[in-house]
């Protein structure tokens, strides 16, 4: 009997250490992803899900982020518009209506969900962490619950791996949930500053001013 008990606490103990260390690792990934990246861009996929599960949106594109403060968020499906923010405003450009959105910063924060991800500073300034249990995924996940409440996202549930974040999952105060997977993300890269401007094209509608 104290055999058999010191082998169930010993795989006991086994698995206690390696949730323990799968943790750590998971959270240095993700302690780096907001302190040591200054460029990222990948591309994405998206879908938005109503308060009741149902699939109201699917889209795909391509995102580039430079710190501190600038992002480009392209929808390339299934229609076509960009978001940009150039450090002082956002630049939200729908091609199909030829309009052209504006606003500061600091009132449009949450135009896209990269803009959560903008400042350059521990994860624990930003948010409250809690690690979630694991799922079937090699990915080790972290909810994410701001602590100033100036966006329309409450939650951001993050799969994380030794490349960086690939999974993004949102919950708004509507109810909705976000659901984004990045592919070939690359870090630390260099991007063109071009990527975060934004001059509206002739002739459409602008909306709003910037600051």
């Amino acid at each position: 009997m104290k055999t058999m008990f010191a082998k169930m606490l010993a795989v006991m103990l086994a698995a206690g250490l390696m949730t323990s260390s799968a943790w750590a690792g998971g959270r240095e990934n993700l302690s780096n992803f907001f302190t040591q990246v200054d460029t990222m861009q990948a591309a994405f996929s998206q879908q938005v899900l109503d308060d009741k599960g149902a699939l109201r949106q699917s889209s795909s594109g391509n995102v580039f982020l430079s710190r501190l403060g600038k992002f480009r968020w392209e929808y390339a499906a299934p229609d076509k518009h960009e978001i940009v923010a150039d450090g002082k405003n956002v630049w939200v450009y729908d091609v199909e209506l030829d309009q052209v959105t504006v606003k500061p910063m600091d009132k449009a924060l949450s135009s896209a969900p990269v803009a959560m991800l903008l400042q350059k500073q521990p994860v624990e300034k930003q948010f409250d962490v809690q690690d979630m249990e694991a799922d079937n995924s090699t990915l080790e996940w972290f909810r994410l619950t701001p602590k100033k409440q100036d966006s329309d996202f409450t939650t951001m549930d993050l799969g994380v791996s030794n490349n960086g974040i690939e999974e993004m999952i949102l919950g708004d105060k509507f109810g909705q949930q976000t659901y984004i997977k990045f592919q070939g993300m690359r870090t630390n890269v260099n991007l063109d500053s071009k990527l975060f401007s934004f001059t509206p094209p002739k002739g459409v509608d602008v909306v709003g001013k910037p600051s």
